[in-house]
């Protein structure tokens, strides 16, 4: 892999940890944010 893959896969994932955390944050219900969590633990980064 080469450098730029490498950065380019770090901003990706940082991007997404990004919009996972503000959907836990606006989420109305417990329940949505469970389900958040449970779609988060299953993202390969």
């Amino acid at each position: 892999m080469s450098t730029i893959e490498r950065i380019r896969n770090r901003r990706i994932a940082k991007r997404d940890a990004r919009a996972i955390e503000r959907a836990m944050t606006s989420a109305p219900t417990q329940s949505m944010r469970d389900e958040i969590a449970i779609f988060s633990q299953h993202r390969v980064f």
